[in-house]
């Protein structure tokens, strides 16, 4: 197994919290779910084939082990307010597609360090190494949205070791359940898909956002990974 590092980033992203057809509010970075999708075009996976209840992204990637790092520390948001034509937002049969004013917020000029645990002798695991070590993508790559076009910069593909240590310096995204205190000094809490069920709807687990590298007590350091730069990341 190797650590695939890569650079993600775009002008704008939006990853919609499915709360609300007419308030569309975005998570504050990338989620798990998300990435896979992102990943699995990259390497020119497809998505729902007939009818299959698991896109064929998801049924390739779901156990492959990432780690989400933000190179923003401060999300910056900003609302757009637009009208739309959507029937699906009209709940009568006999009436035409209503005229509904749409808020929806927008992460501005999101950027992310990603890592990947990836097996060199699998195939598709090969495809993606290549893929990103050249910047390039099979299909089209978005942040969320189809106007909002992905970028891809390789930074490394490099050995890890597991973490031995209780209390490490930690900057990318975790569990907040992992903390052994309830301390959250320069963190941000948010509630983010990590995963699907067996009815392909989203598994939800709060996770801790670090505003700023933080040194941080965990529960099971086992979870982390260090690289050759003694840099510390969760891996979920």
């Amino acid at each position: 197994m190797k650590l695939l590092k890569f650079k993600l980033f775009g002008d704008f992203a939006h990853f919609n919290q499915p709360i609300s057809n007419r308030f569309r509010n975005t998570y504050s970075i990338i989620p798990k779910p998300q990435l896979l999708g992102l990943i699995g075009s990259i390497a020119g996976l497809g998505g729902n084939k007939n009818n299959e209840l698991e896109p064929e992204f998801y049924r390739t990637l779901k156990d492959v082990k990432v780690y989400i790092k933000s190179n923003n520390y401060h999300d910056k948001k900003f609302v757009v307010i637009y009208n739309s034509m959507n029937s699906y937002l009209n709940n009568r049969i006999d009436a035409g597609p209503p005229n509904v004013i749409i808020n929806e917020q927008i992460l501005l000029e999101p950027n992310y360090e990603i890592g990947i645990l990836l097996n060199e002798n699998n195939i598709i695991h090969n495809r993606i190494i290549e893929y990103i070590k050249n910047n390039k993508s099979f299909f089209p790559i978005y942040l969320g949205k189809n106007e909002f076009f992905a970028n891809i910069q390789y930074i490394s593909l490099e050995d890890y070791e597991i973490n031995l240590l209780e209390e490490v310096k930690c900057s990318s995204i975790f569990p907040f359940d992992e903390f052994k205190d309830n301390r959250v000094n320069n963190m941000k809490l948010e509630m983010l898909p990590i995963d699907f069920n067996e009815n392909f709807k989203y598994i939800y687990r709060l996770m801790a956002i670090p505003q700023k590298e933080c040194v941080i007590s965990f529960k099971n350091p086992g979870n982390l990974i260090v690289t050759r730069n003694n840099d510390y990341y969760y891996i979920f």
